[in-house]
């Protein structure tokens, strides 16, 4: 290679971007009019180019694309969620309401048992299954024609139901109990329900 085209080629990416002088510039055009391969280096310049300006547009485009499918994504996954959201809260919303309400208990929700176990004698309260009772409650001494305690009275009344969300349980059941043959204790205990329109009753004595 000429010395000369030497250095043409070093200043000719300058010369491509019209950033030398006007006698530099005035040299170089003058070398390219009589130099094929400097000439042809220039050409190469100006493909390089060509095909930068031909992919940035491409670029920009694809670009877009890719932003505006992300945005159609995430709205998808917004809508989604959005909807997951008000399915649970709908669920949520539905399941308060349901075990939330309490209900008048009547003679048809409960029943009374009495039952010996272990030394002791129980009245057993059970409600249906899937049911939960709550009630307000007091206990009062039984006395004899002595005036000797000889017994107590449970009452309960103002009794209530929630319905259970679980299904499957078994029957909700309270008992109360006194030890057999324990003279020192209550011979006998009785449990009054009072309820709206019926009154139930039951006995431990035999």
């Amino acid at each position: 290679m000429k010395r000369e085209c030497s250095i043409v080629r070093d200043v000719l990416p300058l010369y491509f971007e019209n950033m030398v002088s006007e006698d530099t510039a005035t040299f170089v055009k003058e070398h390219l009019e009589s130099c094929p391969d400097c000439a042809a280096e220039l050409e190469q310049l100006k493909s390089g180019r060509e095909m930068i300006q031909e992919e940035t547009p491409q670029r920009k485009f694809d670009a877009n694309v890719i932003a505006a499918f992300k945005k159609k994504i995430a709205r998808k996954i917004l809508k989604i969620v959005a909807a997951v959201c008000l399915v649970f809260a709908v669920l949520f919303s539905a399941l308060l309401l349901y075990t939330g309400i309490s209900y008048p208990v009547t003679k048809d929700n409960i029943s009374l048992s009495t039952k010996t176990d272990n030394g002791y004698r129980y009245i057993i309260l059970e409600s249906k299954s899937g049911k939960s009772l709550c009630f307000e409650g007091k206990a009062e001494d039984i006395m004899n024609d002595h005036n000797e305690v000889c017994g107590q009275k449970i009452t309960l009344y103002n009794l209530k139901y929630h319905n259970n969300f679980d299904f499957t349980k078994n029957a909700n059941s309270m008992s109360w109990g006194i030890p057999l043959n324990d003279e020192h204790q209550y011979q006998y205990l009785e449990l009054i329900i009072e309820l709206e329109h019926d009154t139930l009753q039951i006995s431990t004595a035999e």
